[in-house]
């Protein structure tokens, strides 16, 4: 069979890497991520994220959604700061911190940094320690509008705790 010929995406993503019960069981949800990270197959991963969302909070995802967050083989950087930010990644902290001070070549264009916005919200709502630090660190970024994003954060800090995790 071709792949599109009659399958679904779930059913074409697992015929592809090999792994069965994607959206019914999460330890294969998990292996498809862990597999296309390994891969660093950006085509695959967009498919396992589409398919996997809301991502849960399994064992290694938030580590391994921190190693994909610093990864420059992929597209999904945006989604990814938003899963951290939902899963309140206490381990993506140092990822969120190198992201938001460094946009993928692929965003370049984006003066704006929404990545950057993404993982300044994601640090403030994990609200560790470590993720406050790591705010003050960026809120002196030689980017101006990074170091505005986060000095909103460190400034709204007590305004937003019922938001934070840590």
């Amino acid at each position: 069979m071709l792949r599109d010929e009659g399958m679904s995406a779930i059913e074409m993503f697992n015929w592809r890497y090999g792994v069965n019960g994607m959206a019914s069981d999460k330890k294969g949800t998990f292996s498809i991520l862990q597999k296309t990270v390994e891969q660093k197959d950006p085509d695959g991963f967009e498919e396992a994220l589409r398919a996997c969302f809301p991502i849960q909070h399994w064992d290694g995802v938030c580590e391994l959604l921190a190693e994909a967050l610093v990864a420059d083989w992929h597209f999904r950087h945006e989604d990814i700061a938003l899963a951290i930010q939902d899963l309140k990644c206490a381990c993506a902290v140092e990822a969120l911190e190198q992201r938001a001070a460094s946009n993928p070549d692929y965003l370049e264009w984006d003066e704006n940094h929404a990545l950057a916005r993404k993982c300044t919200w994601a640090l403030a709502d994990i609200g560790s320690d470590a993720a406050k630090q790591a705010l003050e660190r960026l809120s002196k970024s030689d980017i101006l509008v990074v170091r505005g994003f986060a000095q909103k954060r460190i400034d709204n800090w007590h305004l937003e705790i019922s938001r934070k995790g840590g």
